[in-house]
Formats: C-alpha cells, sequence, structure tokens
C-alpha cells in the first residue's frame, strides 16, 4: 500500500494504486486529524478574541489615564503660573537681596524637569498601545488568511460532505414521471445540495468555447458503472453512478470512446445546427438564427460532417451516447425525469420554430447547452430501426459500427405517442441498454409513464432513424427524453433539425 501524505499536517492521501477499503479507512483518519486541528484553530481564535477584548479595554483604559495626564500637566501648568506670579511677587519684594537670582533659577529648573518627566511617561504609553494593536491586527491578518486556505482546500477534497461519486435510482416505476434518488457508489440514498453540483469536478468542468468559430460546450471525460443495488432500501433496483475518476467496477462513459480509444474531452453545440452557409454547406452552432431543417437525415449529417475541411477534424452530428451522458447527468442532478418541471417549459406551445438562443427556447436548457428540448425535433446518430423493427446500436466502444441488439422495438400505433413505463436493460457483443435511456415497455396512458416525455416508436418498414426532443407543438410530451423513432432516413420536414458535436 502507497502511505503518501500531505508536507504539513501529515494528513494520509488517495492513491490509485491503493485498494478502496485501505484508502477509505485511512482518509477517514486524515479527516478526523483535520477536524482536531480546525477545533484547535477555533480555540486558538476564541482566545485571541478574548485577548482582543481585553486589550481594547488597557485601550481604553490608557485613553483615560493620558486625559488624565493631561489633566494634571494643565494643573500642573497652572500651578506653574500661579507659582511664578507668587514668585515674582517675592522677587519684587525681596528686590536687593542678593539671592534672588539663585531661587529663581531653582524654581525654573524644577518646574522643567516635572513638565518633561510628565510629557515622556505620556509618550511612551501611546506608543505602547500602537504597537500592541498593530501586532494584533497582523496575527489576525495571518489567521484570516490561513482560515480561507483550508476552508478552500476542504471544499476541493470533499465536494461539501459527500463523496464525488454520485448516481440516480429510479425506485418506483409509473405515476407519470417514476419516483427517482440519488445514491452513493453503493446505491443508497443520498442528499446533495445544489451548490455540489456547482463544485462536482464532472458538472464544474463543463465550459462554453468556441471551436472553428462555433459556441461549443467542452465535455470532460468522467466513469461510469450501472449495476443492480444488492442492498438497503433500494435493493434489487438498478443504479447508475458516475465518478471523475476510473474506480472498481468503473469504466470511461461511452460518449468518450472514440475508435476504441478513451478521449479526454468532446464537444456539443451549445445551439442546436445553424446553416452556416458556403459551398459545400456547414451546420454550425451559433446564436440569433433559425434552426436549419427540411433537409434528409443523410444530407444534415454530410453538412456536420463538411467543417472538416483545413486541418479541422471530428465534427459531426452528435450521436446517442452524447446525447444520453446530457440525459444522465441532468438526471442525476434534477433527481427526477420531469425535466420540464425543474429545468424549463422550452418552445413547445407554440405553431412554428424560433431562432435558436430565443428565450422561450432557452428555457429548455441545462448548463449552457441551449434548447434540448422543444422548437425543433433533433436528429441524433448512433442508433436506427431495422427493417426488421429491431434496434441497432453503435458500439460502445467508438466504433461506429452498427450492432443489432435483436431487441424490437415498442411500436407507434400511427397516432398516440406513448411512453416509457419501464427502462430496458440488458447487453450484448459492443452494447449495452444501461448507456442509454430506451424503453423496455410502452403505454399511451400518460399516467403510467416512468418518463413523462413522448415516445413515437417503429413505424413501417423501411428502417428508422433517431429524433430527440420534440418540437414546438407537443407540449407536455416534449423533454430530453422525448424520442421519435417513425420516420426513415429519407424524410425532411420544417420541424426536424439536429445538433452538432466535435471529438
Amino acid at each position: 500500500m502507497i502511505d503518501n501524505k500531505t508536507e504539513h499536517l501529515g494528513l494520509s492521501l488517495p492513491n490509485e494504486q491503493n485498494m478502496l477499503e485501505d484508502d477509505c479507512q485511512r482518509i477517514i483518519t486524515s479527516f478526523k486529524q483535520l477536524d482536531s486541528h480546525a477545533k484547535t484553530t477555533d480555540e486558538r481564535l476564541d482566545s485571541a478574541e478574548a485577548s482582543a477584548s481585553s486589550l481594547d479595554s488597557r485601550v481604553t483604559t490608557a485613553e483615560g489615564g493620558i486625559s488624565s495626564l493631561d489633566n494634571r500637566a494643565s494643573a500642573l501648568e497652572t500651578a506653574q503660573s500661579a507659582t511664578d506670579a507668587t514668585l515674582q511677587g517675592h522677587a519684587t519684594a525681596l528686590a536687593g537681596k542678593a539671592d534672588q537670582t539663585a531661587l529663581e533659577a531653582a524654581i525654573t529648573t524644577e518646574a522643567q524637569a516635572r513638565a518633561a518627566a510628565v510629557s515622556g511617561e505620556a509618550t511612551a504609553r501611546s506608543e505602547a498601545i500602537v504597537n500592541e494593536a498593530s501586532a494584533r491586527q497582523t496575527a489576525f491578518a495571518n489567521h484570516d488568511a490561513s482560515l480561507t486556505a483550508h476552508d478552500a482546500l476542504v471544499k476541493r477534497i470533499t465536494v461539501g460532505s459527500l463523496s464525488p461519486v454520485i448516481g440516480i435510482c429510479c425506485v418506483e416505476d409509473g405515476g407519470g414521471a417514476g419516483v427517482w434518488f440519488n445514491i452513493d457508489a453503493e446505491g443508497q440514498p443520498v442528499s446533495p445540495p445544489k451548490s455540489y453540483f456547482d463544485y462536482h469536478p464532472t458538472y464544474n468542468a463543463l465550459r462554453r468555447v468556441l471551436v472553428d468559430g462555433q459556441m461549443m460546450q467542452e465535455h470532460h471525460k468522467f466513469y461510469y458503472k450501472a449495476f443492480q443495488i444488492a442492498s438497503g432500501p433500494f435493493a434489487g433496483r438498478r443504479g447508475r453512478c458516475i465518478s471523475p475518476t476510473q474506480l472498481d467496477g468503473f469504466k470511461p462513459f461511452p460518449s468518450f470512446m472514440k475508435n476504441g480509444q478513451e478521449v479526454a474531452t468532446w464537444y456539443c453545440g451549445t445551439f442546436a445546427g445553424t446553416n452556416e452557409g458556403g459551398s459545400p454547406v456547414k451546420i454550425g452552432s451559433r446564436p440569433g438564427k433559425a434552426p436549419i431543417v427540411n433537409q434528409n437525415f443523410t444530407t444534415m449529417r454530410q453538412y456536420c460532417q463538411n467543417r472538416n475541411v483545413g486541418g479541422v477534424d471530428g465534427f459531426d452530428m452528435w450521436n446517442i451516447y452524447q446525447a444520453a451522458e446530457i440525459q444522465l447527468l441532468a438526471l442525476i442532478e434534477a433527481g427526477t425525469s420531469d425535466t420540464q418541471a425543474f429545468y424549463g417549459r422550452g418552445r413547445v406551445d407554440t405553431s412554428s420554430a424560433a431562432n435558436v438562443d430565443a428565450t422561450d427556447v432557452a428555457t429548455a436548457s441545462w448548463r449552457g447547452h441551449i434548447g434540448l428540448w422543444g422548437n425543433v425535433w433533433q436528429m441524433c446518430a448512433g442508433l436506427e430501426v431495422s427493417s426488421s423493427g429491431t434496434v441497432k446500436l453503435w458500439k460502445n466502444d467508438g466504433s461506429r459500427e452498427f450492432v443489432d441488439t435483436g431487441f424490437t422495438c415498442p411500436a407507434f400505433d400511427g397516432s398516440n405517442n406513448a411512453y416509457m413505463t419501464a427502462l430496458k436493460t440488458g447487453s450484448g457483443n459492443g452494447y449495452d441498454f444501461d448507456d442509454i435511456f430506451f424503453p423496455a415497455t410502452t403505454s399511451t396512458n400518460a399516467a403510467l409513464g416512468t418518463i413523462p416525455d413522448g415516445f413515437w416508436g417503429r413505424s413501417g418498414s423501411a428502417g428508422n432513424v433517431l429524433y430527440l426532443g420534440a418540437n414546438w407543438a407537443n407540449g407536455v410530451r416534449a423533454g430530453l427524453f422525448a424520442c421519435h423513432l417513425s420516420h426513415p432516413a429519407s424524410y425532411a420536414a420544417a420541424n426536424i433539425g439536429c445538433r452538432l458535436a466535435k471529438m
């Protein structure tokens, strides 16, 4: 076991080569030491504050003493004046006497000595008070700086009071939106405050950047596991957890896989795809523009890939694993599948599309990703329905090679959208349904839904492609998990666009 420690306090540090059970107890011991150190520091602060209060009293007393000295000096001056006047009278009366000059000199010398002594005492005491107050202020400034650094360190290494491993579990299906709970790595319930996600390494790392002149959201790699919870109140249910570092049982989320290799980052369009023109046409991600629509799936994807010129590469239409990453992170943060209720309604109650950054479009947003639902459907690569009705997925190794899962996609009845009542699980060669959010069962009764967003299943026999999010007129059926699989790749319409991505 590697036993690295901090330089100043000698606190045990975790190491990726250690076993988790080894590091856990060492970290607990370190936090107890850190807490004891904080307690001692607080006690010293209390003592310093008491000393400061005492010093303030002494300053007040000293000020009173100085005032008294001033009064005494004034009285002395008055007495000296009276004495001088008396002596002057005596000097006049004793005119002619030989000792008059000596008497005046003696009196003057004594008065000057007494005045100098009083002035020296007052000056010395004032300087002592000023020096003591200055030393106190310096000591408190140093102490405050130390506390600030300490608090910042604790916040960085603990993400509040919770582990950075966080997840979600649907503990009860149906009811319109299911019942969801945040869980820890073992599937036990936790209740993180909103600020937890603001400081969490995975969420905090999301940021807006310019890539090839397009506004994109930068995603940083994290690790993931899906598992059946073994014990506790949610025993038997499926949990999904993320971790900013790789732990036992965790794998890189598939959105960070490219040609069998892990990548550190990928980029998602901040906005739904826009027409940036050119020859050939390029899809972009720019504010103040209408979404690009009325293109079939194959053409739309080619327009995304047209950005890969002049040394630029990696641009494509966003895919099912990238969309699923956003769905998972937003679900964990909200603790509910009702994204409209938690994040915003979106442009879902009107009769036409608006610009990609319009006010109502922007209410359907999550951590900088604008208009994720409503306005126009967004084509998504990597999941299709075969001509025989089975679900095909890109392999989760980033090879972008389709594999047929053999699972028959729930059907669309031609008039009524359905709702996901239970999520599909199970895995095979190159795929795992726990990597995405797809229904095992559906119902046209919204009250039975575990996710409140609409699901339009397979239709016809031509082989269908995937759209996400719903459009301007879908009302409550729109949302981050809304899914449409009823049209072939050749279909194009004014209410169907896409979203750009880059890896």
